[in-house]
């Protein structure tokens, strides 16, 4: 049972860090749409400054202020203006026949399935001065792979009114319809696109928040029916995998269905703004920590039951913190993943945190030593709560062992407090570990007036220790030990079979009555306390 949790536990955090480690990182994260709202922020604010500085009234003056323009307007779905920004010279018959509001659509979809445009790349010269394998009256953007060969996105120069302004390549225009062929939206999409408001959250419009959140929830239904059929199933077998299912029927029936969501969801209709938002695995993350955090559930309960089985119920509330420990560590994880999956540096926030959780550190120095100090007692168990034990100076019972302090309950009816730290280092005699009580009376005789005498009480002695029913018959000692000055000190060792101190006192109290009996049949007595300090 024991290892089979722990087996299962490794094989979790092992998937958990090997799926959110391993994952090919897409070339966009969250990160990337956050910063390009800013710069889409940031250049409407500068186009406002060119209606009263800049000749052109769209922005048109230089590749970024072009592209920018046109990226706006269509996530806007705006593209009557977006089309503004594309140049419709000298186009094949095909795409001339095509309303420009429309190719614009079409651009702007293949560009955002197929070609992260990076606005703060682009030249802000009017005569557009990166330095590019084009012509200098074009600049590139990037290019787009297609079965049929790749396409390159351009901006071009073009007259406008006596002056020059940049536009979207014909050539790029051009070759829309093959874009559009590979890295249009499906029928669904396209309609869903065409019906639904063009609002857009992270660079996500909200048909494509809605087409993937039912098609995770139907995921999420079928990995639900899926387990609970294999549940009903391992029941009526009798197998006890069944109870474990049904522990985790919630967490494994979620995780399910985010994996089939991942890796077997539609793509036609992915852009890099759903990519990034996948890539950050947030509803993955949340899937594994949900699943991690009841396998620590299951590993309490069971190790619970074991503990509690084994009669070290004392050792239970250890499990507690322990557990809380562990989960606490678990959404640091998953925290510190996700984060990196957004984009951001999990080392560098670690380094920022570094500083602050070393003074936190030593600051708690005191407090984590009596927390080892209570895992070491709740471990090796050297006292249980109940214990009657001598520890330093104090004789008491274990009234608490708490992560903190060990509460003892003094012979005086006091309470002392000790500190895990330091009562680990204590010398402690536990009294409730014995197995049996030793009854070892001191016998000092007056010296007798002849041998037989002494002889004769040993073996009265002997047999009454032998013939009591509580006193254990191995080792059981009685014999003239030596001589004291005016007196004969008798060697005396047993046990009483008993742990509990009062049965030990009654039947002390018995045997001692018997002895003073033996004394008087043999006619022998104690020595006189003033010949022995003599």
């Amino acid at each position: 049972m024991k290892h089979t949790i722990w087996h299962s536990l490794l094989l979790s955090l092992f998937l958990f860090f090997g799926v959110a480690l391993a994952q090919p990182k897409n070339e966009v994260t969250v990160k990337d749409l956050l910063e390009q709202e800013d710069i889409k922020q940031t250049h409407s604010q500068d186009k406002s400054l060119n209606t009263f500085i800049g000749w052109d009234m769209l922005g048109r003056e230089t590749p970024r202020g072009s592209m920018q323009g046109f990226l706006t307007a269509a996530r806007q779905s705006d593209y009557e203006q977006a089309a503004n920004y594309l140049d419709f010279r000298n186009l094949p018959f095909k795409v001339e026949e095509t309303h420009k509001a429309e190719i614009a659509r079409q651009l702007h979809v293949s560009l955002d399935r197929a070609l992260w445009v990076d606005i703060d790349g682009l030249s802000n010269d009017p005569l557009g001065t990166l330095p590019e394998n084009v012509p200098d009256y074009r600049d590139l953007v990037g290019t787009i792979d297609t079965p049929e060969g790749k396409v390159a996105v351009l901006l071009q120069r073009v007259p406008f009114n006596d002056n020059r302004i940049w536009k979207i390549s014909n050539a790029t225009v051009a070759k829309t319809p093959l874009l559009d062929k590979y890295y249009g939206y499906s029928e669904l999409g396209e309609w869903l696109s065409m019906n639904l408001p063009s609002y857009r959250f992270m660079g996500v419009m909200l048909w494509q928040w809605l087409y993937f959140s039912v098609t995770l929830l139907l995921y999420v239904v079928l990995a639900s029916v899926g387990f609970w059929l294999l549940i009903r199933i391992s029941r009526f077998a009798n197998l006890k995998v069944a109870n474990y299912l049904r522990f985790l029927y919630g967490p494994l029936s979620f995780l399910t269905a985010t994996i089939l969501a991942r890796n077997y969801a539609d793509t036609s209709n992915v852009t890099f703004a759903v990519k990034a938002v996948a890539e950050a695995s947030t509803l993955s993350i949340f899937a594994w920590l949900w699943f991690l955090w009841r396998i620590a559930d299951l590993f309490k309960q069971k190790y619970s039951e074991k503990l509690i089985a084994e009669g070290k119920d004392h050792a239970t509330y250890l499990l507690r913190p322990a557990g809380n420990v562990i989960k606490s560590l678990l959404v640091i994880a998953a925290a510190l993943i996700w984060l990196e999956n957004l984009g951001f540096s999990a080392t560098t926030i670690m380094a920022g945190l570094g500083i602050g959780g070393l003074a936190v550190a030593l600051a708690a120095q005191k407090s984590v030593e009596n927390l080892i100090g209570a895992i070491t007692l709740y471990s090796s168990t050297p006292v249980k709560v109940g214990n009657l034990c001598r520890i330093g100076q104090f004789i008491g019972t274990v009234e608490e062992i708490g992560l903190r302090a060990t509460r003892v309950r003094t012979i005086e009816r006091t309470v002392v407090y000790i500190a895990n730290a330091k009562f680990i280092d204590m010398e402690i005699e536990n009294f409730s570990e014995r197995e049996k009580m030793a009854f070892r009376p001191k016998l000092l005789l007056a010296m007798p007036e002849s041998n037989s005498q002494l002889e004769q009480f040993n073996v009265a002695l002997k047999a009454l220790l032998d013939n009591h029913e509580l006193i254990d018959e191995n080792p059981c000692r009685v014999y003239f030990k030596g001589f004291s000055p005016f007196a004969v000190e008798l060697y005396v060792l047993s046990y009483i079979a008993t742990t509990n101190f009062e049965t030990y006192l009654q039947v002390s109290d018995e045997i001692h009555f018997q002895i003073m009996a033996l004394l008087h049949q043999h006619q022998l007595t104690l020595a006189s306390p003033e010949l022995l300090s003599v």
